[in-house]
């Protein structure tokens, strides 16, 4: 049986490491983390067979050469963490962003993909040349929320987000984080990747002629907040990165109505951008059945 993503080890990046890539960067700049972060690359590839072979999978459904596609995805993938990186410290122009539509970032839930990285987004909220809202709420899986959470506390500036473990969901945070969506506040939460405690708690979906489990929490929750609820994507063209949105429209009265509407249009909208932008689907498992 292969394994999902929360069965595998992490080999990302601990606070520690974030401390010291970090220093790397104030002291040498972003060519030796550059470096740092092709090897690290390299070395993943050759050494994490389960996720090169789920890569490889993934590619030969899409009818692509599964092994240069598939170092292909880990070489972006580690650029774009690079990119976060530096966006996290504040240092990631906001004029390498480009909005599909700017006007939509004001008490506004946002249902991420692991399409492109969604992070870089960070990278406005620190810049006056946006009309930013008053601040991001992010969900995060709750290892990674507090590796993030930590190294925010050793940088020496004012990042207007919070982040919070996605399993900790409960009244309480479904009241505060309405109350903020009401001040014009934003949400951002991933809509396609299942938590290691909800297991049971999911949706299947076609999704490249496939078959695939979806967290249907996320969904639930957008909807239980009444505000306007988009899908976006932040991808990579190159030198800069774009941020596609789409809205989730609906007539349905019924919530059970509503949701069954939101899974599809949330699968079609995830199956779109990943053909068009397949090196860009940070999904190191077998995501699909």
């Amino acid at each position: 049986m292969s394994k999902k993503w929360f069965q595998m080890s992490e080999q990302g990046a601990g606070t520690k490491r974030l401390i010291l890539t970090k220093y790397i960067y104030d002291i040498f700049g972003e060519i030796p983390v550059r470096i740092i972060a092709f090897f690290v690359v390299l070395t993943v590839f050759i050494n994490a067979k389960e996720r090169r072979r789920a890569s490889a999978r993934f590619y030969k459904i899409l009818k692509k050469p599964p092994l240069m596609s598939t170092f292909k995805q880990f070489l972006n993938y580690g650029n774009t963490l690079v990119d976060g990186f530096i966006a996290c410290l504040g240092n990631f122009s906001p004029q390498k962003l480009k909005l599909d539509n700017p006007e939509i970032y004001n008490g506004a839930f946002f249902i991420t993909t692991h399409v492109g990285n969604v992070g870089l987004m960070r990278a406005l909220f620190q810049t006056s040349s946006f009309n930013k809202p008053k601040r991001a709420n992010v969900f995060l899986q709750a290892d990674a929320c507090k590796t993030f959470n930590n190294f925010l506390k050793t940088l020496e500036m004012k990042i207007d987000i919070d982040v919070f473990p996605v399993e900790e969901i409960n009244a309480e945070t479904s009241i505060l984080i309405s109350d903020r969506l009401k001040a014009g506040e934003i949400v951002f939460m991933a809509g396609d990747r299942v938590s290691a405690q909800n297991t049971n708690k999911v949706y299947e979906a076609d999704f490249l002629g496939k078959k695939t489990n979806l967290p249907v929490g996320t969904l639930k929750f957008a909807l239980l907040m009444d505000c306007p609820i988009y899908f976006i994507v932040c991808v990579s063209e190159g030198k800069t990165y774009s941020v596609f949105t789409r809205k989730f429209v609906t007539d349905k009265s019924k919530n059970a109505e509503k949701l069954e509407e939101l899974k599809k249009a949330y699968v079609n909208f995830l199956e779109e951008y990943t053909l068009k932008y397949p090196y860009q689907f940070y999904h190191f498992y077998d995501f699909l059945e």
